[in-house]
């Protein structure tokens, strides 16, 4: 049995089983593009918004290979990154350099309210009760990617209620 458990383990891993299911979020399979906000009146699950720009190609690329990351405190890296690590990064990608903390990347960034964000956009929030402690990116439909301090890089929407009461402002740099 333990010679087939490496294969059964693979095989496990790219099963059509969910992965994640939590928070209105419904993942199937490893890869990110299975992903979809679940519509709380319907129950039907949405395909993840799509990039119009070649630089939200990019930026979406990028999202895309961070996705399932574990977090980590400081960590910059596919082995372990946090919330603002992970948005240097995806910036950095299509080279734009933003600062490294959330709050700093907040104060640097382009004031954008929620009603204006674009695919992008950062979104900040005060997890912490001082200040911005948390950011992500905007997706569109209401959706954004972060580094969870419990799930690692996921998908997640803004409406929720942790996060809706959270928000804090947008930030653009595009």
């Amino acid at each position: 049995m333990k010679k087939y458990l490496p294969v059964f383990l693979l095989l496990a891993a790219c099963s059509p089983a969910p992965v994640y299911r939590g928070s209105g979020v419904n993942c199937r399979g490893p890869m990110p593009s299975s992903c979809g906000i679940v519509d709380s009146s319907t129950g039907e699950t949405a395909p993840p918004p799509n990039p119009s720009t070649s630089i939200e190609h990019r930026i979406q690329g990028e999202i895309d290979s961070w996705m399932g990351t574990p977090y980590v405190y400081g960590g910059v890296s596919h082995s372990g990154v946090d919330c603002s690590g992970f948005t240097q990064a995806v910036y950095r990608s299509v080279g734009i350099e933003i600062p490294r903390r959330a709050s700093r990347q907040a104060a640097a960034a382009e004031t954008v309210s929620r009603e204006n964000l674009q695919y992008g956009d950062l979104v900040f929030f005060n997890t912490s009760g001082s200040g911005i402690s948390h950011c992500g990116i905007y997706l569109g439909n209401g959706e954004f990617v972060h580094a969870s301090s419990s799930r690692g890089v996921v998908r997640d929407i803004l409406s929720h209620p942790y996060y809706s009461a959270r928000y804090v402002t947008g930030g653009r740099f595009l």
